[in-house]
């Protein structure tokens, strides 16, 4: 080959002559084609004048459902529980000004449990973009956050690039992220194709085999090992049994991650902080080495000092955030764990005095909160809730639970099984995640049982969602614990010797709501009304509300 010339440079690029390739789709149409190649099932929105393109575009094909809901807040909510119970990317929508300002509560539960959501909303027309139009604010600098990436499309052919980058960059990064889309642009055509998902986008970070010859070698000199695990184990989850095995180790866990491991095991020492147990307070104070495996969330207070802190995530930036660390490690756990499992020398120290204590902190454990679910009485006794709940879901249910003094509850009674699934809202903890977050689960996933739990005080936030669920035939049972307060405050409260201003509720009749809504409505005042009630709930074919009056029974270490 000859050498380049000045002329040759001066020369035409070679791709010159060469037309932008298109889909020939208009920018509604490309916006659809663009989510079913990422196969997006369903987008949860609230129809608004800066939206109607979009929907009608929607109305016209079946491969994408469209969820119509009450409020935007809990189309976002939706949107956050898809996410975190698939793993996928899920899709909200709303119109300009207050209908995507109503999002924001919904896209912040998704941005601090990092679940990749894609927030779509409408905008007013380019010319009046920065003016003082009805509706108009600026999204970007409103989601700036919550949202990892917020875009302005500003002209149709920049769309297919952002689409690109939202998707992406939401679904690696875990991260809320949203495009603004002027009215007037849905119509006019894009040039540019639709990009499929890629393979190489959900190719496992390979972790080198020294580094977790390290993280063995560390393992096998501990004598009183603690595991600390949380979701993001659930692709390993057959393995952490073993390990645990092996190791002698105790296993705590955060809350979403309870049926990861086996609630009955004798080293299992329930979850952490206020809403955890003793038993875990106790051994994580007396361990050497404690190993956090996809787990992100420790609360200040129970972060020990004496230990060496080992973590495991495939977030790089999540590692060694609010507590001390000894040894990161970045790699998938589906890749690490069973190879520290299949290790042959962890078992080759004595452990048999931490075995026996272990064993002897969860067993003292286990009979206390045995002995607290036998407590009866009228109002029933929270704990008693719990423990009737757990005894007649089904081992494949999807459990969502609000924000509230029932949600320490749970965590504290409920005894999870390996098939179930646990939806919070984790860091956000926002009043009213529940209902919403059980029509998303119900919605992925028809065939398996769905059950919400919350409290007086959240589940008014989002009641009207019930409306949703009953018009979608959707057969989810709502526990609401009714204590006429805000329970979690008020105790709070008590224990600060405040006034108790503002920590009282008049619930209205839960059970008529429900009924009005199309609905069935339950009320229950002892255990065995709460009792029968649910049973006939989880057999029903429609949506089913049971308000159960509950004892104002204060969570043990309640404090401001």
């Amino acid at each position: 080959m000859s050498p380049t010339t000045l002329a040759d440079a001066a020369a035409p690029p070679v791709l010159a002559d060469k037309k932008k390739p298109t889909a020939g789709l208009s920018v509604s149409q490309f916006v659809l084609e663009q989510l079913k190649a990422w196969k997006v099932e369903r987008i949860y929105g609230v129809i608004g004048d800066a939206n109607l393109s979009l929907l009608d575009e929607l109305g016209k094909q079946n491969a994408i459902r469209y969820v119509a809901c009450r409020h935007e807040s809990a189309a976002a909510l939706m949107a956050s529980a898809e996410a975190k119970l698939t793993g996928r990317t899920a899709v909200c929508l709303a119109t300009s000004g207050p209908g995507v300002t109503n999002m924001l509560n919904g896209l912040a539960d998704a941005a601090m449990d990092r679940a990749p959501v894609l927030a779509l909303s409408g905008q007013v027309e380019t010319a009046k973009i920065g003016t003082r139009v009805k509706q108009y604010v600026d999204q970007q600098k409103l989601n700036a956050a919550v949202a990892g990436k917020s875009e302005l499309v500003t002209h149709a052919d920049a769309l297919p690039e952002l689409m690109e980058q939202a998707l992406v960059h939401g679904l690696l990064q875990g991260q809320v992220t949203h495009l603004s889309i002027p009215k007037d642009l849905y119509s006019v055509k894009v040039k540019g194709e639709i990009k499929s998902y890629a393979a190489h986008l959900h190719q496992p970070l390979a972790t080198p085999d020294s580094e977790i010859a390290e993280l063995a070698a560390l393992l096998a000199s501990a004598e009183r090992p603690v595991l600390f695990i949380g979701r993001g184990v659930k692709q390993a989850a057959e393995h952490i049994l073993q390990l645990a095995e092996q190791l002698s180790a105790a296993v705590i866990t955060t809350l979403p991650a309870r049926p990861l491991f086996p609630n009955d095991h004798e080293c299992y020492a329930g979850g952490l902080g206020q809403a955890g147990s003793e038993a875990s307070s106790v051994l994580l104070s007396e361990s050497d080495l404690i190993v956090m495996l996809g787990a992100t969330w420790w609360p200040d207070d129970y972060v020990p000092t004496q230990a060496r802190i080992v973590q495991i995530d495939w977030n790089r930036e999540t590692i060694g955030l609010g507590h001390p660390l000894h040894k990161g490690v970045v790699g998938n756990l589906g890749q690490i764990v069973p190879k520290l499992a299949a290790a042959e020398h962890l078992s080759a120290k004595d452990r048999s005095a931490w075995c026996a204590r272990v064993h002897d902190v969860c067993t003292g454990w286990k009979r206390q909160i045995e002995a607290e679910t036998r407590a009866d009485g009228t109002p029933i006794p929270p704990q008693r809730v719990m423990k009737t709940i757990a005894d007649h879901v089904s081992d494949q249910a999807i459990v969502a639970v609000d924000t509230g003094d029932h949600t320490l509850w749970f965590n504290r009674i409920f005894q999870a099984k390996a098939g179930q699934d646990i939806l919070i809202s984790g860091r956000w903890r926002t009043l009213g995640f529940a209902l919403p977050a059980a029509i998303a689960a119900k919605l992925c996933y028809p065939d398996r049982q769905v059950i919400a739990v919350a409290g007086d005080g959240g589940v008014v936030q989002t009641l009207m969602e019930f409306q949703t669920a009953a018009e979608l035939r959707l057969p989810i049972v709502l526990v609401i614990l009714n204590n006429g307060a805000y329970a979690m405050e008020r105790d709070r409260m008590n224990v600060a010797g405040m006034n108790l201003t503002g920590s009282a509720l008049q619930p209205p009749d839960f059970a008529a709501i429900a009924e009005a809504c199309g609905g069935s409505g339950y009320r229950a005042s002892n255990s065995a009304e709460f009792e029968q009630s649910l049973r006939q709930a989880l057999t029903g074919s429609k949506p089913a509300l049971i308000d159960v009056r509950t004892a104002a029974t204060p969570v043990p270490h309640a404090k401001i």
